[in-house]
């Protein structure tokens, strides 16, 4: 079965875009968690969105992790484009191409031949990518309409995960093993190209800025 994508794109002020990402990356966690799950209800942007996180300390500090890093690829001055994906995988046993074990033609097989040894690989079956335009405000009334925007994009944006979570499900692997989360997570930190580009006329050229 095909992995399962779903984009989403916002534009931000750059310092809303912390808590904003925050908000998506626990609430998709959040509808993907399937081990035991205690609920934490969380506020951002004056209050005006709420979200639920998962209230378990390796997922708190793999977020701020990630959102730190996604803050630090981010310039503080000017516009950027930065990509976070959340990726959802299984584990599944692999085993080694016959070739690697397979054609002896004694009556004696290797060991590693008798055992065909296995083994593991992750397989992704639902990625979320998430495009963030950095914005700057230059004066108050910006910031005021930055910050009612941020407020609209953010609930769209969670309403979007809720509903694609709830709604597509097929894709999800059986669960094995009830016992703890059986879908390991990866996030991913993506800056884009305006920002690759000014990081590669720095190390070419020490004093542009």
């Amino acid at each position: 079965m095909e992995r399962k994508v779903v984009t989403q794109e916002l534009s931000l002020e750059r310092s809303l875009i912390q808590d904003v990402a925050k908000a998506l990356l626990h609430t998709i966690i959040f509808h993907r968690y399937f081990g035991n799950v205690t609920p934490k209800s969380n506020t951002i942007l004056s209050s005006a969105v709420t979200y639920a996180s998962v209230d378990n300390t390796e997922v708190l500090r793999t977020v701020d992790e990630k959102v730190a890093e996604l803050m630090q690829a981010i310039p503080a001055a000017g516009e950027a484009r930065t990509r976070v994906s959340l990726h959802f995988t299984e584990t599944k046993p692999r085993r080694k191409p016959a070739s690697a074990w397979f054609g002896k033609t004694s009556g004696l097989k290797s060991k590693k031949g008798r055992e065909k040894e296995e083994e593991e690989e992750e397989v992704c079956w639902e990625e979320w990518a998430i495009t963030i335009n950095s914005k700057v405000a230059r004066t108050e009334r910006e910031r005021n309409q930055m910050l009612a925007s941020a407020q609209d994009q953010a609930k769209d944006a969670l309403f979007l995960v809720i509903a694609q979570a709830d709604t597509h499900k097929d894709h999800i692997p059986l669960i094995a093993d009830p016992q703890g989360n059986p879908f390991p997570y990866h996030i991913t930190i993506a800056p884009g190209a305006g920002l690759w580009s000014s990081m590669i006329k720095r190390a070419i050229l020490p004093g542009i800025s």
